[in-house]
């Protein structure tokens, strides 16, 4: 509804009033999905269906629904991507933990900055990196953003969120026998990411 009043809209203070309209409407409706996820793990229900896919295609077909979200902020999003056999693996789950790690960048990069995506394979396994130009995360917090319902101390005052979404990423990557990863200093932006075994 609010995409059809968008296209009928002319720029200016209604057509803002639209797009938070939306964008909060996509948040509540994350946030709920986040917290039913949360309560089936915890009440060990949760089951994978694993099909053979392209990851790469997971990626693309993600950052084709977020990179509007970057550009209201004038984030550049690059895709790096190396050609991938196919792995089996939930295509649900998959483009779920992608759509957290590259929406948590775009919340925290600042306007004008870049965020690249990349997926390689190395070692029996696939690699997918979300890499941004943010403002870091400190040693402090790098421990903790994988808790459930913990945010970073810049996190709490520079975005929205749950705090559930690194969580999720988590425990999705595990279900599949991979493992995250987590690199970043302050100032320098942030490396995240996981590896899923090609077998």
């Amino acid at each position: 509804i609010c995409d059809r009043l968008l296209s009928h809209a002319s720029e200016g203070e209604f057509a803002n009033d639209l797009r938070n309209l939306r964008r909060s409407s996509e948040d509540l409706n994350r946030y709920i999905r986040s917290i039913l996820q949360v309560t089936k793990i915890e009440a060990r229900e949760f089951a994978i269906t694993r099909e053979p896919l392209d990851v790469n295609e997971s990626i693309e077909r993600v950052l084709t629904r977020l990179r509007p979200l970057a550009s209201e902020k004038e984030i550049e999003i690059r895709a790096v991507l190396e050609p991938q056999f196919s792995i089996e693996a939930d295509s649900t789950l998959l483009e779920e933990m992608i759509h957290n790690l590259v929406e948590n960048a775009v919340k925290y990069t600042p306007s004008k900055g870049t965020i690249t995506v990349s997926s390689t394979e190395a070692d029996g396994f696939v690699v997918v990196t979300v890499r941004d130009t943010g403002p870091g995360i400190s040693a402090e917090d790098q421990k903790l953003v994988w808790n459930k319902f913990t945010r970073g101390h810049k996190a709490h005052s520079t975005a929205s969120g749950s705090g559930l979404g690194l969580y999720l990423v988590k425990y999705f990557v595990e279900l599949h026998g991979g493992h995250v990863f987590l690199e970043s200093q302050p100032g320098l932006g942030t490396a995240i990411g996981f590896k899923l075994p090609t077998e």
